[in-house]
């Protein structure tokens, strides 16, 4: 049975886009510029913290239905973000 991949994340660090962990982007990186891997939207990162059970997940600032990740508001193609980060 394939493992699934933990979900990541781009963060901003020293002017370029560096894809990173839920875990590692809310710690390490907490006051960085942060955006989705897919559609480059702005996100923030969301997560219980309660010990050992830590779980993150990332959340759009704005939501656009071009976002593959977004399941529940996803049209079905995928479209870079109206307010992109570059």
């Amino acid at each position: 049975m394939p493992v699934a991949e933990p979900p990541t994340c781009e963060v901003k660090i020293d002017g370029f886009w560096q894809a990173v962990s839920l875990n590692e982007a809310a710690v390490a990186h907490s006051a960085a510029l942060k955006r989705c891997p897919a559609c480059h939207g702005r996100v923030m990162i969301l997560g219980t913290y309660s010990r050992p059970d830590v779980r993150r997940s990332i959340s759009h600032r704005k939501s656009h239905g071009g976002c593959p990740l977004k399941p529940d508001t996803y049209t079905g193609t995928p479209s870079p973000h109206p307010q992109a980060l570059t």
